[in-house]
């Protein structure tokens, strides 16, 4: 039932209606309006999520700990419990933030940037340190040839990381380069130069980090949907077959209790 194409699409509307219903009680309007509706659709989206909960843990028989081998599934129930235990409930926003969380699981492609931005994260470290470095670097160069003559760009080596930093994200690049070049011309292949390597290069390897990291993500993705198939295929005939032995053992018990006439 759970991994039924409708299911999840129901239970995707449900995530998306329940974070509506949150970001429609941030506004003081709605709450005097319809504020008790708005609860009763909260109450409602978290009463279908137990639910989905229950039918996990029941779908596994005899054997409900199975249910907690996927990392997903632990967050769900997580989350479900919480919204009932004294101390935590009380902090219903924090709870309905996790549960729209919740859309990660039925989406393929939020789930697999989710996953590469963990894998990414880690290998950009050297880009970063790199471009720290560079910045600083640049940062104090520019202070050194052009404080004396724009002390608004280039006062102290932290005035100069800011106004890099403001190149790096192409933020009114235009007139900070007019700016400085109205009082010193020399400025602009600083800008230049700074812009070529730190804004082109070193993003583009960060860029390209990031795209491994996607490709990965989803070679990760596709084999675990994979190997997830095949385990439940494996489960279930591990279970028919458990079946089979237990009704085979009750069996020969009962034929050890059967005495023919004579």
């Amino acid at each position: 039932m759970l991994r039924d194409k409708r299911y999840q699409t129901l239970s995707m509307l449900v995530i998306i209606v329940n974070g509506a219903v949150l970001g429609a009680m941030t506004f003081e309007g709605a709450l005097d309006a319809v504020g008790e509706a708005l609860t009763l659709i909260d109450h409602v989206c978290l009463a279908f999520f137990a639910f989905e909960v229950v039918v996990g843990l029941v779908s596994f028989g005899r054997k409900p700990w199975r249910y907690f081998r996927r990392g997903w599934n632990v967050f769900d129930f997580v989350i479900v419990v919480a919204s009932f235990l004294p101390g935590l409930r009380e902090n219903a926003t924090i709870l309905r933030l996790l549960r729209v969380v919740r859309i990660f699981r039925w989406m393929a492609s939020l789930r697999v940037i989710l996953v590469a931005m963990g894998k990414a994260l880690p290998k950009s470290g050297g880009v970063f340190a790199l471009t720290g470095v560079f910045m600083y670097l640049w940062a104090m160069i520019g202070w050194i040839a052009f404080g004396s003559d724009d002390a608004d760009h280039f006062d102290s080596v932290g005035t100069t990381l800011l106004v890099l930093l403001q190149m790096l994200t192409f933020d009114d690049l235009g007139s900070t380069i007019r700016e400085s070049m109205a009082l010193n011309p020399w400025t602009l292949p600083y800008f230049v130069g700074f812009i070529l390597f730190a804004a082109f290069v070193l993003m583009n390897v960060l860029i390209g980090v990031v795209l491994a990291s996607m490709e990965e993500a989803q070679r990760m993705d596709d084999e675990d949907g994979q190997v997830s198939a095949d385990t439940a295929v494996l489960l279930e005939r591990i279970d028919k077959l458990q079946e089979t032995v237990d009704r085979l053992a009750d069996d020969r018990e009962r034929a050890k209790e059967f005495t023919p006439f004579r």
